[in-house]
């Protein structure tokens, strides 16, 4: 298989063919196993990455990831067959405040079988995919962990939603909540400004971090459609949203900001601030560039094959993230919200102290 695939080396002198040796395997499910592979002199990960969908058709499988372990030493993630084959049900929100941690926050499930967690407070978050990919799953399951929160006043939810669709049932637990493009505008200056007023906070208190609490609750703008905002939307909304995002993205995650955005084109004038995003999540793609434009340059070429997860109702919520330490994409499944889990949320949110901006 490793001369097929060129990933063998022939000694100059004697003409001995010097094979790679498989270190140990590792075997998370039925699906997914890891192949750890101890490299030859003189060869590189990289060298193994170009030769991934050559092993993928070697060993049979739909996919293999390449991850860096140690030097010298590679991982294969060898995908033989769809490891998301069951709805994942969310579980419950924590009925008091005290049992919600914004530190990890449950989204789902990874291909090698164990929970999705990722830290929420002092983060921002960018998800994307094509139209039916399941997008907001992501944002559900970070307001669902919210919902005690935002009911005793620690966390205000900013929420701009262009489509007026997805996230209209955000309106009676939004702080601010926004559909058209002049109170779009509105709600994103009125957050930064809010940010500048926690920085003066700070400094007069001599804190150097941000504490939550009901005088200085976590402020989260959630952007649904964002591409619609800062890309391809009207001019007065895409200039007004450029001028205070990047400050926002760059500033507002020490001062107890944090911010989740949506969109479906990731492309570099719609995000040009894609990497102020400390969480990117790449769900079904429609072209094999969107997966390094959201993750990162060569993040297709070492696995996330986001452009190859089919345009089906059971892929949705299917997608890749990229390990923090490893620099790996790591496929993963987030949870379903219904309808019914939707309104739970918004049940357990439930805080009158409102002021909504908005047209209506």
């Amino acid at each position: 298989m490793t001369e097929a695939c060129n990933l063998v080396t022939v000694h100059r002198t004697t003409g001995a063919v010097n094979v790679p040796r498989i270190v140990r395997v590792r075997s998370h499910s039925p699906s997914t196993e890891t192949v750890y592979v101890r490299l030859l002199l003189g060869q590189t990960p990289k060298q193994w990455e170009e030769a991934a969908e050559a092993l993928a058709v070697a060993l049979r499988a739909e996919r293999i990831g390449i991850e860096r372990v140690r030097p010298q030493v590679i991982a294969l993630i060898v995908q033989r067959s769809e490891p998301f084959t069951q709805v994942i049900i969310p579980p419950d929100i924590p009925a008091e405040a005290d049992s919600a941690s914004l530190a990890n926050v449950y989204l789902g499930e990874t291909e090698h079988g164990g929970d999705w967690y990722a830290p929420l407070i002092g983060q921002h978050w960018l998800i994307a995919g094509a139209t039916g990919s399941g997008k907001n799953s992501v944002t559900w399951m970070a307001l669902r962990a919210c919902a005690p929160l935002i009911r005793d006043g620690l966390v205000r939810l900013h929420v701009i939603n262009p489509k007026g669709t997805e996230l209209n049932a955000l309106r009676p637990v939004s702080y601010r909540y926004a559909e058209t493009d002049k109170d779009i505008v509105e709600v994103m200056t009125s957050f930064w400004e809010t940010m500048q007023e926690r920085k003066r906070t700070l400094a007069e208190q001599g804190r150097r971090t941000f504490e939550m609490s009901r005088e200085t609750p976590l402020e989260l703008l959630v952007i649904d459609e964002l591409g619609a905002v800062t890309g391809y939307g009207d001019r007065s909304l895409t200039r007004g949203a450029q001028a205070v995002l990047p400050l926002i993205l760059s500033q507002a995650r020490a001062l107890g900001g944090s911010v989740i955005g949506a969109l479906q084109e990731p492309t570099k004038d719609v995000i040009p601030q894609r990497d102020l995003f400390s969480l990117r999540v790449c769900l079904r793609a429609t072209t094999a560039g969107h997966p390094d434009m959201v993750l990162g340059d060569d993040m297709r070429r070492r696995g996330a094959l986001a452009d190859e997860i089919p345009n089906a109702p059971e892929s949705a919520g299917i997608g890749f993230v990229v390990k923090q330490r490893s620099r790996t994409p790591l496929r993963v499944r987030a949870a379903y919200c219904d309808d019914a889990d939707i309104a739970d949320l918004v049940r357990v949110a439930g805080w009158p102290h409102t002021e909504l901006v908005s047209a209506g």
